[in-house]
């Protein structure tokens, strides 16, 4: 998505979910696909050396990624559009995949597996271009008339080259959640409990991994879906134009990233608080004037 001020306020500040969250998830999503989908029925054949390269290189590169993102991301289109493609592939392809294939795994059908995850894939794939083609539809993309031009344009400043975040902020078709980590694990820590209580085996909470593949489904068709759509519609009118838009709170983001620790060395244009030192300047040179006068 384009980030507005007010969604980098809330994120970017924190420096923990920016290194160690996107370092953890990416962990999570390279040794859960690799445990699920290259070992045997029993896990007694991972080798642990590789294993730990794997998630040591996805963890590495979480960090490059949240350092990137905390200091030095635009936040432009093509950026969200990169942005939305990661975040599927991660969690919806990567960590649903694998949690759908380790469900049929303790369910006795180790052999299928892959087909599982291949049809998770193919319905997050099948479901973003659905979105997409009714968007774009709904849209006026091939009536002929280009009136998505003018539902794109009312977030575009040609005079500044800026384009609003709102663009896709506005495809959001669910509230903001106050403390989604809380919530999430609490969910975490609950639901293997009611297994316990109800089935007598907390394991058999895996069984619920399917519905990471229908919550990521809707997410990609009600929000996705739409954004892709705007983006793209955008970068033709980019094309048109000869520029590309810049994100119309970028520099309110920047003067965020400023009050960062490390932001000296890591912001891609860092540029230190107004101060003084035009009228220090100044001073000196009237002080200079006044002693050549006095001389002369």
């Amino acid at each position: 998505m384009l980030y507005s001020i007010e969604d980098a306020s809330l994120t970017l500040p924190g420096a923990w979910y920016m290194f160690i969250g996107a370092g953890a998830a990416n962990a999570l999503a390279a040794g859960m696909f690799y445990l699920v989908m290259f070992s045997g029925p029993n896990f007694d054949d991972v080798r642990g050396d590789i294993f730990l390269i794997v998630v040591g290189l996805a963890a590495v590169l979480g960090l490059v990624l949240g350092l990137y993102v905390k200091f030095r991301a635009e936040f432009s289109p093509v950026y969200s559009i990169v942005a939305q493609h990661y975040f599927i592939v991660s969690l919806g392809i990567l960590i649903g995949g694998s949690g759908v294939a380790l469900a049929i795994m303790l369910g006795g059908r180790p052999d299928l597996r892959w087909f599982v995850f291949n049809l998770n894939a193919a319905c997050m794939a099948l479901t973003l271009v659905a979105s997409i083609l009714l968007t774009a539809r709904d849209m006026g993309v091939w009536d002929g008339t280009d009136s998505w031009r003018q539902k794109i344009e009312k977030y575009i400043d040609y005079s500044k080259h800026q384009v609003s975040p709102t663009l896709t902020s506005d495809t959001v078709n669910y509230k903001k959640i106050a403390y989604p980590h809380l919530i999430i694990g609490a969910g975490i820590g609950t639901i293997p409990l009611l297994f316990q209580i109800y089935t007598g085996n907390r394991q058999n909470a895996i069984f619920l991994a399917p519905l990471s593949t229908l919550a990521m489904s809707y997410m990609a068709f009600k929000t996705f879906g739409p954004a892709h759509v705007r983006i793209f519609l955008l970068r033709k009118i980019e094309k048109e134009q000869g520029y590309r838009f810049q994100n119309a709170d970028y520099e309110k983001i920047q003067e965020l990233r400023r009050g960062f620790f490390l932001s000296r060395w890591l912001m891609k244009d860092y540029r230190p608080p107004i101060n003084t030192t035009p009228n220090a300047n100044s001073n000196k040179q009237s002080t200079k004037k006044q002693k050549h006068s006095i001389q002369g």
